[in-house]
């Protein structure tokens, strides 16, 4: 790295060591890397190899557009790079980039006589009082667009009416808001309230009268990819730390957001529902919740409940995040039998990045004052003691091991993942063959799988009769109950909705009869296997 900042010093540009990318910062010795060992940065482009230069970053689902702001970071930083050092060809930087670096290296403009009541911040910096003692503060170089003139143009150039004006404010405000590390919303406290002001027509009017239709209006497509603009240049505003508390304070934006959440994440409209939760789950940590039916948490909570895995984490994220402000711990501290109900699903599905938002959410929320902690124990369905004691033994593959027992990753301790030396390690969801000496759930997993085996659609048992032999079998041996049974049975053999719903409603749930499952013919019987 200080080679390749010696490299951009001489050439007279700006590196940015660390971008930000779907909330994670770039590693760019690893893309360069990546890139180089593809055949460069023209065979990469001429393969549309992009998206695949990210996959090593594990880049979450809703950030869409992380194909093209990888080749912009590349071209920005790495492109002279390889030109010079690896195919041996002169590079000249273009003209934008000198341009951006000439301007925020300028020395400032001499400040006139002290007038300390005429002075004002910018977009990049707060108001200064100057004594004849002090020297003019600091110049940022990374700050670009300083200047009110590109203030003024950008507000004047949204209010216009005129397309070729708003076109150029929204393609400037895409660029700017994704390269800018330090804007500061206040600087244009009316700029949300201007964008905002480009959706009302697409959810009061377009959404209805395009219910039925493939979106083939052109004027309706045309409104439809303006307001993904809104959303995505107010998104990546929501990536700064400094914007997140004016973001989440704006009620008219969070009345829209979750406008846009509801939206069916299968729906054509999905990408402007990632959105919108992506900017909900960025300022979670500054929402203020006012009763236990906020609409922020009763979105984010039926969000939980959807098919789609990227709104499930999202949702899962953004309700972690609102549990650190302190002001919520009265609203959040009682648990939901649902919501406990359905992360216990979470926690046995074979997803590693879904495991660990969910152990965060369950860590966070049982750190609050009050009774959360005892309903969680009280309404888990299962052993959750026995879970959790299980995850000590769990080697995340999402990241390389903390060099210290106390630091974190993705909410699991470090110290679960430091390597010790026994013949072999354990893994997070043991070995189901002799499931008689496992603790719960996972003695009824293995006992499922080993008794039953998936079938047609004539094949139908009796939930009575399945789960009659296993009390037989588990007894006196603390076995889970009729609804514990059977969520673990439907992770294991998933049942059709005429069923679930049999089950959940129904007068007696012991007579549901189970569907597309059947008798596995070498089944133990007595703890011996069948020839």
């Amino acid at each position: 790295m200080k080679d390749l900042k010696e490299f951009h010093d001489k050439k007279g540009t700006v590196l940015q060591a660390e971008p930000v990318l779907g909330g994670k910062k770039l590693d760019l010795l690893r893309i360069y890397k990546t890139v180089m060992e593809a055949g460069g940065y023209e065979k990469v482009t001429l393969n549309r190899g992009w998206k695949q230069v990210g996959d090593p970053f594990n880049f979450p689902s809703t950030c869409t557009n992380s194909a093209y702001i990888l080749k912009a970071v590349y071209t920005k930083y790495l492109l002279g790079w390889e030109e010079e050092n690896h195919w041996k060809r002169p590079w000249n930087p273009p003209a934008e980039l000198l341009a951006t670096h000439q301007k925020s290296t300028a020395s400032p403009m001499p400040l006139p006589p002290s007038n300390h009541s005429r002075q004002t911040g910018t977009a990049f910096s707060q108001p200064a009082v100057i004594t004849n003692s002090q020297q003019p503060p600091a110049y940022h170089p990374q700050a670009t667009f300083i200047d009110y003139e590109f203030r003024t143009r950008i507000l004047l150039s949204l209010q216009s009416n005129l397309p070729n004006e708003v076109d150029w404010a929204f393609n400037t405000l895409i660029k700017f808001s994704f390269v800018s590390e330090n804007f500061n919303l206040d600087f244009i406290p009316t700029l949300i309230d201007l964008l905002l002001n480009f959706t009302t027509p697409f959810f009061e009017h377009e959404i209805d009268e395009s219910a039925n239709d493939n979106m083939t209006s052109k004027r309706r497509q045309e409104t439809y990819e303006r307001v993904l603009q809104v959303f995505h240049i107010i998104r990546n505003f929501s990536f700064l730390e400094m914007n997140i508390r004016r973001l989440a304070l704006h009620e008219r934006l969070r009345n829209i957001l979750m406008k846009g959440i509801s939206l069916a994440p299968s729906s054509r409209y999905g990408e402007l529902s990632r959105h919108c939760l992506d900017i909900m789950e960025n300022i979670a940590p500054q929402v203020i919740l006012t009763s236990r039916t906020d609409s922020y948490l009763t979105t984010m909570t039926q969000l939980l409940f959807s098919t789609d895995r990227a709104f499930i984490l999202g949702a899962i994220r953004a309700l972690t995040r609102v549990a650190v402000t302190e002001a919520n711990e009265r609203i959040l501290c009682h648990a939901d039998p649902k919501v406990i109900e359905h992360l216990a699903q979470l926690l046995l599905v074979d997803d590693e990045e879904l495991e660990a938002a969910t152990l965060e959410y369950l860590y966070q929320y049982s750190s609050l004052r009050g009774s959360f902690s005892t309903q969680l124990i009280e309404h888990y369905p299962g052993n959750l003691i026995g879970l959790l004691t299980g995850y000590l033994s769990y080697k995340s593959s999402l990241a390389p091991p903390s060099s210290t027992a106390l630091g974190t990753i993705h909410g699991i301790p470090a110290a679960q993942m430091i390597h010790v030396e026994p013949v072999q390690q354990q893994p997070s969801i043991p070995d189901l063959t002799n499931y008689t000496n496992l603790d719960e759930p996972y003695r009824c997993l293995g006992w499922l799988k080993d008794q039953l085996t998936t079938g047609d659609a004539e094949d139908k048992i009796a939930l009575s009769e399945i789960f009659s032999s296993y009390q037989k079998l588990f007894g006196t041996e603390k076995p889970l109950g009729i609804k514990e049974f059977y969520t673990v049975l439907k992770i294991a053999f998933p049942q059709p909705a005429s069923v679930e719903e049999a089950f959940a409603n129904g007068p007696k749930s012991l007579e549901t009869v189970l569907c597309n499952v059947k008798y596995n013919p070498t089944r133990r019987k007595d703890g011996k296997q069948t020839i």
